[in-house]
């Protein structure tokens, strides 16, 4: 495997996060997820122990969304590196929330560390950052 073919997997792991995120469905977002996952946004962290939880903990970011007049996110790009066999890292920039006016709400970076399962690759481990903060 190479690094470049991680990366790919990565990114289309990201696609497939942000996709299931912007039609609000919980479920497939779950789904992008390992289980344990730790989830760190910048305003709370939760360590998702399945499922379930994972979802009803979806829920209530949304509402604040959904109150802001969210329409859908967008990411600058996104950069993966295989860390051993079952492991990578990667980090997403310029992740935007925009509204239904285009306008923007919010712009941060992610970091995520991804695991290998029998079902493909999943987020073990997602923290959110403040743009650039890592360039400093």
């Amino acid at each position: 495997m190479t690094g470049t073919h991680v990366e790919d997997e990565i990114q289309s792991l990201h696609r497939r996060f942000l996709a299931a995120s912007n039609s609000r469905d919980f479920a497939g977002v779950a789904d992008c997820f390992a289980e344990p996952a730790f989830h760190a946004p910048l305003d709370a962290e939760s360590v998702l122990t399945d499922t379930t939880a994972f979802i009803a903990l979806l829920e209530k970011p949304f509402v604040r969304l959904e109150a802001d007049n969210i329409r859908h996110t967008t990411i600058g790009s996104v950069e993966a590196l295989r860390c051993g066999d079952r492991l990578a890292a990667a980090d997403a920039r310029d992740v935007t929330r925009l509204r239904k006016d285009g306008s923007a709400v919010e712009t941060i970076d992610g970091h995520y560390i991804a695991r290998r399962t029998e079902d493909g690759w999943k987020f073990a481990a997602v923290v959110s950052f403040n743009p650039g903060c890592r360039d400093a």
